[in-house]
């Protein structure tokens, strides 16, 4: 009916500002350098290119991700940028991890 639609499209206040507690698990800006430049700045799943379809304003950017989701680890450990770390785009990245407790590997990301 007309009056369900008036009532679920009526505007709401968002941005109320909320405390909370959260675990940060540390990052190396020194590995994410490493990972980009032995891997590139296009993304190993999609081959999306920043810079290619930005342009300057796309220049430099490309996400890192870790093979092994750092909240799996127990204790740290020793990261190698060219075996544990790979550049993906936003999107692909966003997928890999939208499910925190199935997050898909990169393989499993690629066959979609």
């Amino acid at each position: 009916s007309s009056e369900r639609t008036a009532h679920s499209t009526r505007k709401k206040n968002e941005g109320e500002k909320k405390s909370i507690l959260i675990n940060y698990y540390e990052r190396k800006p020194e590995l994410r350098a490493k990972a980009i430049q032995i891997h590139g700045r296009k993304c190993k799943i999609c081959k999306f290119d920043f810079y290619k379809h930005y342009g300057e304003h796309g220049k430099d950017y490309i996400e890192v991700h870790h093979i092994i989701p750092l909240h799996t680890l127990i204790e740290p450990k020793l990261v190698n940028p060219e075996t544990d770390m790979i550049v993906l785009c936003a999107n692909c990245h966003r997928m890999v991890h939208r499910k925190k407790h199935d997050y898909l590997s990169i393989e499993k990301l690629k066959k979609i």
